[in-house]
């Protein structure tokens, strides 16, 4: 199950010295600093059209809290196959930069993984709304339909519409902005047509003790969002050592913030996923260790393009062995490291630097699939222009080094050899990247072993 929190906080007025504490989505006035945060619980479904009223793929709920112009969610999907939880919450609402990680479920269809965005739960309602007024929020065209009352509560109709014709009809409280249910089309594999619905299920004050954490867990947790620097696009939960150790640093903080909170979930998850890839980290560590200095394994390789690459070749350069699936579809990270690589290679290469890309995608395992393999391969390298060598084996090599996927790891597997043929790195998971330098600890390996070389 999803849940998504949001968080509704008071505004404060100061008439000289008297303070007077509102909170615009409940009803009457708080005792001095005694003020609640009300949260708001959402339940929703991801609908697949058919007879009657179709097939629920997925379900989800939100809780949602308000506090001035600040509205922080948090979205529960799917803990195996869903948004993972570094992704899953934030700040949103009319004023939140578009750059921001805003409220959505992680959905893989037909073999590509989909980012679904929510409808908005917060909506800014002009002052002078009439019917068939019109304003833009976050790109979508925003048109009023008509006043209603839904659960004795003044609301209006609104139709949403983006230029590439997704359509939303959102039912907003009048009074607060907020989102009271919501429908949106949602498209996935070759424009087939889904349906995502939404509706608050329940209104309810936080006790003052639970209310009085929550500002500072919530700075916490966007820390440790923005320490994480993930991409806007990214669906999978693997991190790296770097974050794994941001997690842990501050881990004890958020569990003692958390504790008696809607959020103390959310931070007991955090904690449990971070333990487990600390686990796999080490593992990976560990069998790095075992193959330090080793010599490389003898192989052959079957080049996508025709021909053969044999280990003998490369022997005496500085080689870069990149295990991943080389697939043309779907088109999904970590494709784009491909690109990074390949300009590593064109600013190495003549440096006696070697990268071969090793393609572990299962059709070129099976004889009646190997064609479909090699064209796979074969349009990525294309689409990217890749001008390093892509082949495959048996499966041997990649099991001789280690696949990181039997210790619960996730390829790419990237391994160093020196100049003498032995493995001087093993990485696996995805790579960083820094914006200025690519793969930048890629990078400095070569660089240092190439500065070896030539101090020897």
């Amino acid at each position: 199950m999803t849940r998504c929190v949001f968080f509704v906080c008071s505004r404060l007025v100061v008439p000289g010295l008297l303070a007077v504490l509102t909170l615009s989505c409940l009803s009457g006035v708080s005792r001095g600093d005694e003020m609640p945060i009300s949260q708001a619980s959402f339940s929703g479904s991801l609908v697949q059209p058919g007879e009657g009223d179709g097939e629920i793929l997925r379900r989800f709920e939100v809780e949602f809290f308000h506090k001035g112009t600040e509205h922080f969610f948090l979205v529960n999907d799917d803990v195996r196959a869903g948004c993972p939880w570094p992704d899953c919450f934030g700040l949103t609402g009319p004023s939140v930069p578009a750059d921001r990680v805003q409220p959505h479920l992680v959905y893989p269809f037909d073999g590509t993984v989909y980012l679904l965005g929510l409808p908005p739960l917060m909506v800014s309602l002009p002052s002078d709304i009439e019917p068939g007024a019109t304003w833009e929020q976050a790109g979508w065209q925003m048109t009023a339909v008509e006043p209603q009352s839904l659960d004795n509560a003044p609301a209006w109709i609104i139709e949403a519409r983006e230029r590439r014709g997704r359509q939303q009809t959102l039912t907003i409280d009048a009074a607060t902005g907020t989102l009271l249910r919501g429908e949106a089309d949602v498209f996935m594999g070759q424009g087939d047509q889904f349906r995502l619905t939404i509706a608050r299920t329940a209104l309810k004050p936080l006790p003052l003790e639970s209310a009085a954490a929550m500002p500072e867990l919530q700075s916490q947790l966007l820390t440790l969002q923005t320490a994480l620097k993930r991409r806007p696009d990214a669906h999978g939960s693997e991190l790296s050592q770097r974050q794994v150790e941001d997690v842990m640093s501050g881990i004890a903080q958020l569990t003692r913030l958390a504790t008696g909170t809607p959020l103390e979930d959310l931070v007991r998850r955090i904690r449990v996923d971070a333990e487990q890839q600390q686990k796999r980290l080490a593992s990976a560590a560990s069998r790095a260790n075992e193959l330090m200095n080793s010599p490389a394994p003898d192989f052959s390789l079957t080049l996508v393009g025709g021909g053969k690459l044999d280990a003998s070749a490369l022997k005496g350069k500085t080689v870069v062995l990149h295990f991943w699936d080389y697939r043309d579809a779907p088109l999904s990270e970590p494709y784009g490291q491909t690109g990074y690589l390949e300009f590593l290679f064109s600013q190495k290469k003549k440096m006696n630097v070697e990268v071969v890309g090793v393609s572990t995608n299962p059709d070129l395992q099976t004889p009646e699939n190997l064609g479909r393999g090699r064209r796979s391969a074969r349009k990525l390298s294309e689409f990217m222009n890749l001008t390093y060598p892509i082949g495959h084996d048996d499966g041997a090599l990649l099991e001789a080094f280690g696949d990181p996927r039997d210790a619960k790891g996730q390829l790419p597997l990237w391994i160093v050899l020196n100049s003498d043929g032995k493995v001087v790195h093993y990485h696996a998971g995805f790579y960083e990247v820094d914006a200025a330098q690519g793969l930048k600890e890629l990078e400095a390996i070569l660089s240092g072993l190439l500065k070896d070389a030539a101090n020897k």
